[in-house]
Formats: structure tokens, sequence, C-alpha cells
């Protein structure tokens, strides 16, 4: 399969030119640890194409440098992007097995990389973050459209055709597809006060798995 820099090049040309500036700003904010200056001074990013930010992760981060692009990509709300690498990238990402028995085990992301990489995926709103998560695991839709309805995150159209899907799934992507990327912080904090009411206990599960 292609490797790391292929597979980053090829997603950052996938961005918009405005979501490419977006990605470069962030990335110039990435840290090694937060109590750390910035990893990136804009004269190392300054006039640098897709290949080359991509070359740039590769070699700053060599292990993880995917998926602190990935987690940048969802900071910038660019989540199908994200999504589509993190689908490319499946076999990088995914944990080596161990050759033997007697193998040691792999080092523990508590290195640089790994706590840059986290840093990247704490960032953003919650919502963004545990989209997965809600997607695949909200049940009481029709409860949080039609708080959204109310607080006006949803219009009566959206809500329709929300309402319209067969699964919940299916409404979760929607609500995030369409109306939360126009809506804003704003309709992702209703999202997140609909969420801690109706389905508290998920809530709570996502909030202790992030620490």
């Amino acid at each position: 399969m292609p490797g790391s820099r292929t597979l980053i090049a090829n997603a950052l040309e996938d961005l918009s030119p405005g979501d490419f500036d977006k990605f470069s700003a962030r990335l110039m904010e990435q840290r090694d640890d937060e109590h750390k200056p910035a990893r990136f001074k804009q004269g190392q990013l300054h006039g640098k194409n897709h290949q080359g930010l991509a070359n740039l992760l590769a070699d700053s981060f060599p292990v993880h440098a995917v998926s602190i692009t990935v987690a940048l990509l969802r900071a910038i709300d660019a989540h199908r992007v994200a999504d589509d690498l993190e689908k490319e990238a499946k076999d990088l990402l995914a944990p080596k097995s161990q050759s033997s028995a007697g193998a040691s085990p792999a080092p523990a992301r508590s290195d640089a990389a790994g706590r840059a990489a986290g840093a990247a995926a704490r960032e953003g709103h919650f919502v963004d973050r545990n989209r997965e998560e809600l997607i695949d695991r909200v049940s009481n839709i029709a409860l949080i459209l039609d708080h959204l309805l109310n607080k006006g995150v949803l219009g009566d159209e959206q809500y329709s055709n929300a309402m319209a899907e067969r699964t919940t799934q299916a409404k979760m992507r929607l609500l995030f597809n369409g109306p939360l990327k126009s809506g804003g912080v704003r309709g992702k904090d209703e999202l997140l006060s609909a969420l801690k009411k109706h389905e508290r206990y998920l809530i709570e599960d996502l909030e202790e798995n992030e620490g």
C-alpha cells in the first residue's frame, strides 16, 4: 500500500484552498507537549504544497504522521477527508500484532509524537471529537431532533428530512453533514446539551474515555 507521505499528500490535495490554509495554520500550532513551544515555524511552512507538508509531517512524526494528520483534519471540520484518509491508511494505523509470544510489546504512545496526536485530537468541539461514537451509539434521536428544532438549530424542512431517514445512524449523519456544519459552535453546543439530557450515560462514558 502507499506510504504515509503519499497518503497524507493525497488527502491534503483533496482539501479546498481555504481548508488547506486552515490545515497549515493548525500545523503551525502543533506542539509535542502543551508546555513546549510550537514545533513548526511559519518559515518552515511558507510556500509548501501538499507534498511538502506531507514530507514535513512524515519527517517530524515518523510513527504518528497519519494519525496526527487525521486529528488536524477533524480540528478544521474536514471530516470527509479525515474519514477517507483513515480508510486508506487503516493498515498503517492498526496496531501491529506481535510476531511471537516472546516479542516485546509495542511502545506505549507516551512519547512526544503520541502526546502531540492526543493534543490535536482534543482540539475542536466535543461532538466533533466523538462523531463516530455518537453516530453509532445515540438511541433517543427523536428527542434530540425535537430539542434542536425548538432551539432553531434545525429548520422545519431539515427536521422532516432527518425524521424521514430510516435509521438512527442515518439521521445522525445527516445532522453532522448539514445542520451542524451551518450551525457552527452554537449548534454543536445545543446538540451536546440535548445529549447530556437524553443520552446522559453515553456522554459520561465518552467524557471518561477522553480522560
